[in-house]
């Protein structure tokens, strides 16, 4: 937000310089982006008033003017400007001045003819950004005086960067505030006076109290809006960088900028019936003032009558309803309406506007009846007809009000105390000096002790609602870079981690060594993602998200996975190994959030290279990854074929700890991949608690005596999974046992179509004595005895 230093000044003026100020806004936590001059530095350029105007005997695009700056001779100025002619007050650069861009006017002669000087434009003076001619200044002007004086050029315009929590920074009122707490100023408001007549005649309904609690109108009648708006008012307007528009219209954005109220001006002959304040119906639309039209989504709330409707809440109005320069009845509209029904509403329809701005963060409800006689003040005073007699110039009605004192927000009383504040700042502040502050900044002390203050914020202020912001107040007014050194007082509350616990740290470098990059994404997705991913989880949607892909909270980190994916791909990366971890939601509590690890897999399993083929990543390589973290735990999982809507049927499996689910593995989804456009991905995903519980290490014997190893080969059906069969071995629990493992399946020649052959190899070793040969085989002969009764496995014979 752009403001201008004389404007600020007029509200409240410590003594001290612009620049001095601009610093101490930005100590308080204002923080100021800039501060430059409303117009770069130029000197010897005065006000000058044109005598006569004739053509130059020998250019007909040129003009012979004689120009009275206030010397005791008028001097002989040629200018080509259109818009120049006899008795126009212009800003003239005499011989000898210095105009932006180190440009020098010097005594020039133009086809045989001297000039002295130059009659400038205000982009020439770096004014503006361009020019239509000359600058006509009013016929007050007195001839002869500083150009930069008469226009208050020297006037600095501070560009402030004001954080979201501070809407109600967003004005004159605002700032002066600040700028008077910190200097232990009063600032004073400007005179506001309104006479009012009779009652509006416009009927107002409001059906959305929830996110309107409060809507104030009132008609004035009998107004010229074609009168222009006034100096002192036009140049504030434009320091603050705003257009003009109409008297009207600037009027409304005036009071904006001082008093930090959005409103809006209706042309009263163009309502139909009822104003009525609602959500949008299926079907609506309007066409914008600045020319486009929205289609209107029913959670949009909107201004509407009984034919139409006539604004987008908070945001901007309708052409069909504008007020116009043939307009002479108007009605005028101040309203608080909730930021959480306004908030990403602008963004949703491509708009940015000044009211969204402000009633997004958040607007002052206790302004709105304020603001509204300020502006019919201002519109009375300056839009009446000038030939008017007093009796008819324009008329405001009472305030017609409608408002809903239980929808409004609540003020909490917070109550702080000074041992808190000594705690948390590490120092001791004066307690009249607290209440002082407290009282500049508006807040009302409802009550106190000696050591105690119970404090209710004003109802500008959205962002103060715990002791600690109360503190943090008294923090930025004392001044962070006064705040005094003091050592540390930590009253540590040191957490004893299990020794069995594994740290994620490990984890991520376990993943990193085999080749995964990690990757931190947002846990916001778009609707798409989740209803690809896991549609029947439940969908948590935010009120006011950052855009439109990024609307519900992440119930899988394989969202974040898959995009980082589709990312690489589209920059030619087309082998990809990532893996996150975070946090996923299955509720806003706190006990329904899940931190979980999760990997991805496509592409080549190595570099090509020109000595070997290319190796696609399969089930298994993601599968092999995973099992890898596990072993960290020695806990027993296991995998099971099920199906997930994400997951390819048949290329899926659960993954499951003491019978409970804990993750899932397996290939992505036909038919998400064509949407996503992505090649075959391999994905896991794994409760990261589980993961992270291992057990205490603990000391094995050595031996030293020979391994014994037995292959055996197994028959069995198609549909009993490896993992049965090396389980119930190792539940078997023989002397001697150290391992199964798998090292061939076969399907094909010499075994049945719905049989396949498993190829384990058993090993046994003793720590003290080398195992014989009939004791490895009775073991043996148990083990096939097992999947004998158990699978009906039958030993494989050789053919």
């Amino acid at each position: 937000m752009n403001i201008s230093t004389s404007w600020l000044r007029e509200w409240v003026s410590p003594l001290v310089t612009d620049a001095v100020l601009a610093e101490q806004l930005t100590m308080a936590g204002l923080e100021v982006d800039g501060i430059e001059t409303a117009a770069p530095i130029f000197t010897n350029v005065v006000v000058g008033h044109v005598l006569s105007c004739e053509k130059h005997p020998d250019a007909d695009k040129l003009n012979l003017c004689q120009v009275d700056v206030g010397k005791d001779e008028p001097v002989q100025i040629i200018c080509g400007a259109k818009n120049v002619r006899t008795g126009l007050k212009v800003i003239t650069a005499l011989v000898g001045a210095k105009l932006p861009g180190d440009f020098k006017i010097k005594k020039a002669k133009l086809r045989g003819v001297e000039s002295f000087g130059m009659i400038c434009s205000e982009s020439e003076l770096g004014m503006s950004d361009s020019s239509d001619g000359i600058a006509e200044l009013d016929f007050e002007a007195p001839i002869g005086q500083d150009v930069r004086q008469y226009l208050d050029l020297d006037d600095h315009i501070i560009e402030l960067d004001i954080t979201p929590n501070r809407g109600d920074c967003f004005s004159v009122l605002g700032v002066a505030r600040e700028v008077g707490a910190n200097y232990n100023m009063a600032f004073v408001m400007p005179e506001i006076n309104i006479d009012a007549v009779g009652k509006s005649s416009v009927k107002v309904r409001v059906s959305n109290t929830s996110a309107c609690p409060k809507y104030l109108t009132r008609t004035i009648k009998a107004i010229d809006n074609t009168v222009v708006t006034p100096k002192w008012m036009a140049d504030k307007l434009t320091r603050s960088g705003q257009a003009l528009h109409s008297a009207v219209v600037d009027i409304t954005n005036y009071v904006l900028m001082e008093l930090g109220q959005p409103m809006h001006a209706f042309d009263l002959a163009k309502i139909k019936g009822t104003i009525e304040v609602r959500n949008a119906q299926a079907g609506e639309s309007i066409e914008l003032l600045n020319g486009s039209t929205a289609k209107l989504k029913e959670d949009t709330l909107v201004i509407a009558d009984d034919a139409s409707v006539l604004a987008i809440a908070g945001i901007m109005g309708g052409e069909l309803s504008s007020t116009q320069p043939s307009t002479t009845d108007i009605v005028l509209e101040s309203a608080f309406f909730e930021p959480v029904a306004i908030a990403g509403k602008a963004r949703n329809y491509g708009l940015h506007t000044e009211s969204s701005l402000r009633f997004e963060r958040g607007v002052d409800f206790n302004m709105t009846e304020l603001a509204l006689d300020r502006a019919a003040q201002l519109v009375v005073e300056i839009c009446s007809p000038q030939k008017a007699a007093e009796n008819s110039k324009g008329q405001a009605s009472e305030i017609s009000a409608n408002i809903d004192e239980s929808a409004l927000p609540e003020l909490t009383p917070i109550t702080i105390t000074k041992a808190k504040i000594q705690r948390i700042l590490g120092f001791e502040l004066d307690n009249n000096w607290i209440e002082e502050k407290f009282i500049n900044l508006d807040f009302e002390i409802s009550d106190k002790t000696d050591d105690s203050w119970t404090i209710i914020p004003p109802s500008f202020r959205f962002d103060i609602r715990i002791a600690a912001d109360l503190i943090e107040e008294l923090a930025r007014l004392y001044g962070y870079d006064k705040l005094p050194v003091q050592k540390l007082s930590l009253e540590a509350n040191i957490n004893v981690i299990k020794e069995a616990q594994i740290d994620k740290y490990d984890i991520m470098q376990a993943l990193v060594s085999r080749g995964y990059q990690e990757i931190i994404s947002y846990s916001f997705i778009s609707e798409k993602y989740q209803d690809l991913i896991n549609p029947s989880a439940p969908k948590i949607t935010l009120s006011n998200p950052i855009s439109a892909d990024m609307s519900t909270m992440r119930s899988s980190l394989w969202a974040g996975l898959l995009q980082t994916v589709e990312s690489n791909q589209r920059r030619g990366h087309t082998d990809a190994k990532f893996f996150e971890i975070g946090l996923c939601f299955e509720g806003v509590k706190a006990d329904e959030q899940t931190n979980k690890l999760a990997g991805i897999v496509s592409g080549n399993r190595f570099e090509s290279q020109w000595s070997n083929a290319p190796q696609a990543l399969d089930f298994f390589d993601a599968k092999a990854d995973l099992e890898s973290l596990l072993s960290f735990t020695s806990a027993e999982f296991s995998f099971e074929a099920a199906q997930h809507p994400a997951l390819q049927k048949g290329q899926s499996a659960k993954i499951s700890l003491n019978n409970q689910t804990v993750g899932w593995i397996g290939a992505l989804a036909p038919n998400v991949q064509k949407q996503l456009s992505l090649p075959k991905c391999y994905l896991f995903e794994i409760d990261l608690a589980v993961v992270l519980s291992g057990k205490i290490p603990k000391y094995n014997a050595f031996s030293a005596y020979q391994k014994a190893q037995r292959d055996i080969a197994l028959v069995v059906d198609k549909t009993v999974p490896v993992a049965q069969l090396t389980d119930a071995i190792k539940h078997l629990k023989q002397t001697h046992f150290v391992s199964v493992s798998l090292f061939d399946v076969y399907a094909g020649d010499n075994i049945e179509t719905d049989k396949k052959s498993v190829a384990l190899n058993l090993t046994y070793q003793s720590l003290e004595v080398t195992l014989a040969d009939d004791e490895v085989n009775a073991k043996v002969d148990e083990v096939l005895a097992l999947m004998q009764n158990k699978f009906g496995a039958t030993l494989r014979q050789a053919s």
